[in-house]
């Protein structure tokens, strides 16, 4: 109990020990002395959300207000301060909440809401019951209907967590038993471990296809528009990945067939379970109806009204018809945690971020990381790059905290390079982030989830998650990048 009290007791001094160490060092040379103190609370921040001795939105939300209360030491130049007519106090408040009003935070937190639909309604249950009753009957086909169940749910669920560990791995995790596989147990291998290693990977696809398929994609695109200039549409980001993506949706579940291959290669069972599972369900209610149809009409707009109407205005008008026409009661949405959550992290994030352009750390970054790099090729110095964002994340227990920790350095740099297209550079990280989800039993939600279910043994896991790993950012180098290059 002491060592535990002690363990909790370092965890919550050690971001403002980082924090003071920074502050006593002097600022590099060429540094604006706010910018080295920023990036002083910047780190400080992230290392509490690496260690969370309390949880990480709550320390990205008091890293945002020490920043407010100190920003004429952390944010604004002298010359700001010199200037009779600039309100240090109010531009800091300011500054403070404009994560609050991002289109982006609100695009999340209405996916959020849908996922919240799936849930109350049904119809998550339901959609993968039915692909696993029709593609059940053959292990390998049981794995690629596991993979198709998350690219289906992916669109409108943004956390990759509330998807695969809320709604698909309650399913799937009834499944092993049937053929006397158990957890903890030598006859895991029989069956148990091939699905739950497929929910793995799946998720990781998944949440690279589509912008909205993981939190941090949003937050990551907001860092592009910021930092790089580059703007990235919903269309844009599926289009860019499609190529890439299919062949990973295509490959993927054969391949975990051939690296962690099950005992049990065919069976009736799990068709006749899901099918009896659907019987309970009965028809489809009427609100599972309205559901699918307020789904369908986001998606369209998505896809097709981004010139008539903002996805975000969109999402706003699917989650007021969903409360209006009763599907979601109005007490559920304030009870869903994650939502909010998410809201305030992904906000005070975006505001952390842009802090470290308002006080000049990313524009002497850059300048300084290009002088290092001068030399390399732009395809070089875009490898580089891409792989050390990628591969990083081993040292993260959290896509968000990776994201925003690392993406807005390796954009600075990039962009200090001359000859990089940022617009290739951009994309190429961005889909990154979904796929590193599978290199660790700790590198995302739905993993800690998986992992602990007992099924994968722990060698099992780093060893597969180091082979996938690299079969994914391979296949995006190899196959994604040349098209993008096309496309642009």
């Amino acid at each position: 109990m002491c060592a535990l009290k002690n363990s909790n007791l370092w965890k919550s001094l050690a971001p403002f020990i980082v924090m003071g160490l920074i502050f006593l060092l002097p600022a590099p040379e060429g540094m604006p002395p706010q910018a080295w103190r920023y990036f002083a609370v910047f780190l400080g921040m992230v290392t509490g959300m690496i260690l969370e001795p309390i949880p990480a939105t709550a320390i990205s939300f008091i890293a945002v207000t020490i920043c407010i209360i100190g920003a004429d030491y952390l944010l604004f130049n002298a010359q700001e301060l010199a200037d009779p007519a600039f309100g240090s106090g109010k531009e800091a408040l300011k500054w403070g909440l404009a994560g609050f009003s991002n289109t982006t935070v609100w695009l999340v937190f209405g996916a959020f809401i849908f996922a919240l639909g799936y849930e109350v309604t049904g119809l998550g249950r339901r959609l993968a019951l039915i692909l696993v009753k029709f593609m059940g009957r053959r292990t390998l086909t049981l794995g690629y209907a596991i993979m198709i169940i998350d690219v289906l749910l992916a669109p409108f669920t943004p956390s990759n967590t509330a998807r695969t560990g809320g709604i698909i791995f309650p399913i799937i995790k009834n499944l092993p038993s049937l053929f006397r596989s158990f957890p903890n147990d030598p006859s895991s291998r029989r069956i148990g471990g091939y699905l739950m290693w497929m929910m793995v990977v799946g998720t990781s696809l998944s949440s690279s296809m589509f912008m909205t398929g993981a939190a941090p994609n949003t937050l990551g695109v907001e860092f592009v528009n910021k930092i790089a200039g580059v703007q990235i549409s919903w269309l844009h980001w599926f289009l860019a990945f499609l190529p890439a993506g299919l062949i990973l949706l295509v490959i993927t579940p054969w391949l975990a067939y051939i690296f962690y291959k099950p005992e049990v290669t065919h069976s009736a069972e799990v068709s006749g379970w899901a099918g009896g599972e659907l019987k309970k369900l009965g028809g489809l209610t009427h609100k599972e109806i309205i559901l699918i149809c307020l789904v369908l009409l986001s998606l369209c707009l998505w896809i097709f009204g981004t010139h008539i109407i903002n996805a975000t205005v969109v999402c706003l008008l699917a989650v007021s018809l969903m409360l209006a026409l009763r599907i979601v009661p109005w007490k559920d949405i304030t009870g869903y945690s994650s939502a909010w959550n998410t809201l305030i992290s992904l906000a005070t994030l975006v505001t952390m971020a842009n802090g470290l352009t308002r006080s000049g750390f990313i524009d002497w970054f850059s300048g300084a990381m290009s002088a290092h790099l001068a030399g390399l090729s732009a395809s070089a110095t875009i490898i580089i790059l891409v792989l050390v964002f990628y591969f990083a994340h081993y040292l993260f227990a959290s896509l968000s905290a990776h994201t925003a920790t690392m993406l807005p350095v390796i954009l600075a740099i990039g962009k200090g390079m001359p000859g990089v297209p940022m617009g290739q550079l951009s994309l190429l990280l961005l889909f990154s982030i979904g796929l590193m989800g599978c290199l660790t039993p700790y590198a995302t939600g739905p993993g800690i989830v998986i992992y602990g279910s007992g099924y994968i043994k722990s060698r099992d896991f780093w060893r597969l998650g180091a082979i996938f790993g690299v079969i994914f950012i391979s296949i995006l180098l190899l196959v994604g990048w040349p098209i993008l290059a096309l496309w642009n």
